[in-house]
């Protein structure tokens, strides 16, 4: 049985290929939202939180293969013998794993804003103190949002970003320090090239830490995967243009389905 919490948001159609969703750090399944009612049409749309963040218990010492083992595991719950899978950040870095461990498993995964290596140990434990020391997330929230969201999303009338920055702050710190270590101890960069699975990369125009260029990169590892920016949008694009995001992933996992 999974460990993680996870939402179907439609069970209309049993026979309807699934999808799971995964969010980033700090974050909930939920930010997948506008995305996920867009594509429930025509799948079986599962969102996901990481270790102690929404519903989902904290697992202390997880790895990045922890949790695409858990992403696995979901898809048994749900008896899906294949499924796609669209992560983003951390989740980006699970979409990755889960190809080099679970390929007969997957239809295709889709990599939005992510790497390979997040920067290691040291950049790591610098934020596991500064959190607790802090003993809060809130205080990240500013610095935060001018990388996850695009100049001026924020000034806009939408309530999305707002609400995903108090997911951060209202997460639980221990699980959050949880799923940093995982991110510490990530490292697949000799192996980007083995993968085999269908794959689309998907930055954002103006994401500071995992850019269009270092996007591109990994795309030119993997023999047959596809490569797009999202315009306009920083770490986040989910979030800022679902449309955009939701029209990528169709037309990726209707090509991968076929």
């Amino acid at each position: 049985m999974p460990t993680l919490a996870h939402t179907l948001i439609n069970d209309a159609d049993p026979t309807a290929p699934l999808l799971i969703l995964g969010p980033s750090l700090g974050t909930h399944g939920s930010q997948w939202a506008g995305v996920a009612y867009r594509l429930a049409d025509d799948y079986r749309v599962v969102t996901v939180d990481l270790p102690g963040h929404g519903q989902s218990q904290r697992m202390p010492n997880v790895t990045i293969d922890d949790l695409a083992d858990e992403i696995v595991a979901i898809a048994d719950s749900y008896g899906a013998k294949t499924f796609g899978f669209a992560g983003v950040s951390i989740s980006g870095a699970i979409a990755l794993t889960l190809a080099l461990r679970a390929p007969d498993r997957l239809r295709g995964v889709a990599a939005l804003c992510t790497g390979a290596f997040f920067g290691g140990a040291e950049r790591w434990d610098e934020r596991i103190r500064e959190v607790r020391e802090a003993g809060s997330l809130r205080p990240l929230v500013p610095d935060t949002a001018g990388r996850w969201f695009a100049a001026g999303f924020l000034d806009e009338d939408d309530s999305s970003g707002p609400i995903v920055l108090e997911q951060l702050a209202q997460t639980d710190p221990e699980g959050y320090i949880d799923c940093c270590g995982a991110l510490a101890r990530y490292d697949i960069r000799s192996r980007v090239g083995e993968i085999t699975t269908p794959v689309l990369f998907l930055a954002g125009s103006q994401d500071p830490g995992n850019t269009p260029e270092a996007m591109r990169e990994l795309h030119e590892q993997v023999d047959g995967s596809r490569f797009a920016v999202v315009p306009d949008s920083a770490h986040l694009p989910l979030v800022e243009h679902p449309d955009l995001v939701s029209d990528h992933l169709m037309e990726f996992f209707a090509s991968s389905d076929d």
